[in-house]
């Protein structure tokens, strides 16, 4: 089971945050059939959204979205305040060359923008975008924080690909420094931080979430929230009739035209939809009985 802590720590007023969520992050590989290097950078998308996701209320979700000039182009996770996720890759069959022994997830990313898009059900989305800083991620949500939130964090996030191309380790840590934590907690912690082994070594070696922002912090701290993390897609048929309403009648007539059922696939899931010349006829006859009243 896929696992996400939130803890405090005990005196200084840290919030940090584990998660363990190779299970989730193999089943998108599957769907999506993603090569080594889209793995990892897929992977750490997902695991930075539900990091995210962990400071959500109810009703709450979050988008990531990178988009770069490397061949990767574009990568895209959403999770919401419950841990679920989902995510599509625009080029799921790249593989590149190790660097430093690791997946090359910065040079396929390449140059670009990191993009968060939060729905508080609120009238309009917030939208907070800046330049990537290395394309590994974790280091440009930490970025992100600094300058767009003004939140002092530190974020860790890893994705072991195996030989046979299966993702067999995920997760990934995030410490939030809040007002009043002292200068000397934020000095241990960057000295702490920079010889820690890395998230994907932790969880194969067997340490879960706890374990991992224990290891981090070295601290000792209270856990103040748990949830299980899955990949999850609300697709179904009445949305998918719902976009092809919100095409136009214009555009619905020469899909009708056509003589054809149409075909929809879901980019977040895979799943395929076929909507029947009937169907669509249907839709037409709405609209015009919704125009004539």
């Amino acid at each position: 089971m896929d696992l996400l802590l939130k803890g405090m720590t005990k005196g200084e007023p840290l919030l940090v945050i584990g998660l363990v969520d190779t299970e989730t992050v193999e089943k998108a590989r599957t769907i999506h059939d993603t090569y080594p290097t889209v793995s990892a950078a897929f992977g750490r998308m997902i695991s930075g959204a539900i990091l995210l996701s962990s400071l959500l209320k109810e009703g709450q979700k979050v988008i990531l979205q990178v988009i770069g000039d490397g061949p990767l182009k574009e990568v895209v996770a959403e999770a919401d305040w419950l841990c679920r996720v989902r995510g599509y890759v625009k080029e799921p069959h790249i593989h590149l060359g190790l660097k430093d022994g690791k997946l090359d997830v910065g040079r396929a990313i390449g140059n670009g923008i990191l993009n968060v898009i939060k729905d508080l059900g609120l009238r309009e989305y917030y939208h907070g975008s800046v330049l990537l800083q290395t394309g590994e991620i974790a280091t440009d949500l930490a970025y992100y924080f600094k300058v767009s939130e003004q939140i002092p964090a530190a974020v860790s996030l890893g994705v072991y690909v195996d030989t046979d191309n299966s993702v067999k380790a995920s997760g990934g840590f995030m410490i939030h420094a809040l007002p009043g934590v002292s200068e000397e907690t934020i000095e241990y912690l960057e000295e702490r931080l920079k010889g820690l082994r890395t998230v994907s070594s932790m969880i194969l070696n067997g340490l879960g979430p706890k374990e991992i922002i224990e290891e981090a912090v070295g601290l000792p701290l209270d856990i103040i929230d748990r949830k299980e993390v899955f990949y999850y897609c609300p697709c179904n048929k009445d949305r998918v009739m719902d976009t092809i309403v919100a095409l136009g009648k214009k555009d619905i007539e020469e899909l009708v035209e056509k003589g054809e059922a149409v075909n929809v696939m879901c980019r977040f899931c895979k799943t395929g939809y076929a909507v029947s010349q009937e169907e669509l006829l249907s839709i037409l006859k709405a609209i015009d009985r919704q125009s004539e009243g």
